[in-house]
């Protein structure tokens, strides 16, 4: 073991580990990620430290990837051209919250588990409306690559409903990767991960989060010119109205709730059943399909079969 500790240590010093970390591909095949100073990953699977005697900050961590397909930083655009590209495909993203803890749970109202289970639930019924609404359409899906949260959920639904999928992360993130099949998009930073992540899909579902989607969900419309859909999942199924907006400290504790409290928007009345969680259900799903009628192929969006569904609904 000390030997592969020294032999690792010894084919990263030519090129400086940083806070941000870096990412290599082996020649045979796999591929390390390494990143300084970042104890927090010291105790998750596949982790190790090749300068454990070193100060805190100084220590590297790094961590093999012998099965995952993992496209490096200069290839975003054949990761793309593989995966996601294709005729009348929809690319679909959802962010959200990475983990919600038992207590957060309790204080907002909702059953733990429950934000994960409504994500999943709501996911699942855009990608069947969508294949019912336009026979024929594609749909994949666009994540982090973590097994984490919102990611975690779309990882899941993907693979129960064997859709492609493209995880999007930074070396930094990799250490809460799973070394699993699904490919992988790795960016040189966190804000290149962003950016190719927004860059991917065609449709995101804003699923609350914090700060960090709250900057996803502007980038993915102000500078990306994607289609966001605010979805405030937590207040639809808590008991209690969800989390605030911003918490004690200033911070974003809800990033649709504190879209909806900055941006003040004319929405379409509609109809609500008094069911909350099945208003946002049926909400958003309508809203993709709309949206997805502009992404497809003119036969294939108003082919008598869809025409005909339209009708139904």
């Amino acid at each position: 073991m000390q030997q592969d500790k020294k032999k690792v240590a010894g084919s990263a010093r030519p090129r400086k580990v940083t806070n941000e970390g870096l990412i290599r591909r082996e020649s045979d095949g796999s591929h390390t990620v390494m990143v300084k100073g970042a104890s927090y990953v010291a105790a998750l699977p596949g982790v190790d430290c090749i300068n454990p005697q070193a100060e805190e900050g100084e220590r590297i961590y790094t961590k093999v990837f012998k099965r995952k397909p993992i496209f490096m930083p200069h290839e975003y655009e054949r990761a793309v051209q593989e995966v996601l590209k294709g005729p009348d495909v929809v690319v679909l993203g959802m962010n959200g919250y990475s983990s919600l803890t038992e207590q957060k749970c309790r204080e907002w109202g909702v059953m733990p588990g429950g934000y994960e289970a409504a994500c999943a639930g709501i996911l699942s019924r855009i990608i069947t409306e969508l294949e019912a609404t336009y026979p024929g359409v594609v749909v994949r899906l666009a994540h982090g690559a973590s097994n984490l949260g919102v990611d975690g959920v779309i990882i899941s639904v993907a693979t129960k409903l064997n859709k492609g999928q493209l995880g999007h992360s930074c070396p930094r993130f990799m250490f809460y990767v799973e070394d699993d099949d699904v490919p992988v998009y790795v960016g040189k930073t966190q804000v290149d991960y962003a950016n190719a992540f927004i860059d991917s899909l065609d449709v995101l579902v804003a699923a609350n989060g914090r700060e960090q989607a709250f900057r996803h969900d502007i980038n993915a419309v102000f500078d990306k010119g994607k289609h966001v859909i605010p979805v405030n999942v937590l207040r639809s199924i808590s008991t209690t109205g969800g989390p605030p907006a911003v918490n004690a400290d200033g911070k974003i504790e809800d990033a649709v709730a504190y879209f909806e409290q900055r941006v003040r928007l004319m929405y379409r009345a509609f109809a609500g059943s008094g069911d909350p969680f099945r208003d946002i259900v049926n909400h958003v799903v309508e809203e993709v399909c709309q949206i997805s009628r502009q992404l497809i192929s003119p036969q294939r969006a108003y082919s008598a079969d869809s025409v005909a569904r339209l009708r139904q609904g």
